[in-house]
């Protein structure tokens, strides 16, 4: 099972979140020695271990409540590339809708030289609206998944592109 606590680590000062929008200087990379992968996330969130009961295939969550609520997941599975990207996307909307989330819109971006496939959607919660965006990032058979959720999507998902392309893997 992938789901479980691995040490990791996290380099960088705290700074204000309010002040982030795509400031490099507000950022701290964070390298996971145990899944291969490292990317760029905001210095004041928090690197928390995997929630099994979301999903087996979580290895990493970060998160701060600072000016709404932030989440990041990082998921770490098995791909099969004859599945295109689209053929994903739609089976992974089929799950999400039995859970509440609509409004799905996917689109297409690439993270170094990788061609990724996002998918956009969101769910009502209480009195605001959870934003989602997941970006498949794949390479042969092995497939990350980078999936953001914000109740403030207006003031993130630009912040959310950057921390996304800043994303590095190697394969096992």
């Amino acid at each position: 099972m992938i789901c479980q606590r691995r040490h990791n680590s996290l380099s960088g000062s705290q700074t204000s979140l309010s002040n982030l929008m795509m400031n490099a200087a507000d950022l701290k990379h964070y390298r996971s020695s145990e899944w291969n992968f490292s990317l760029d996330i905001p210095r004041r969130w928090h690197a928390l271990p995997p929630q099994c009961t979301n999903s087996p295939n979580e290895v990493m969550r970060f998160a701060s409540k600072e000016d709404g609520t932030h989440l990041l997941i990082v998921f770490r599975e098995i791909h099969d590339p004859k599945q295109t990207l689209p053929t994903l996307s739609a089976a992974v909307q089929k799950i999400l809708a039995i859970h509440g989330f609509g409004n799905f819109v996917p689109g297409q971006t690439t993270i170094g030289t990788r061609a990724v496939f996002t998918l956009d959607f969101d769910k009502p919660m209480d009195d605001e609206t959870w934003s989602c965006r997941h970006y498949f990032v794949p390479d042969g058979t092995l497939r990350y998944t980078l999936g953001f959720g914000t109740t403030r999507k207006a003031e993130m998902f630009e912040l959310y592109d950057a921390v996304a392309k800043s994303f590095d893997f190697q394969p096992d």
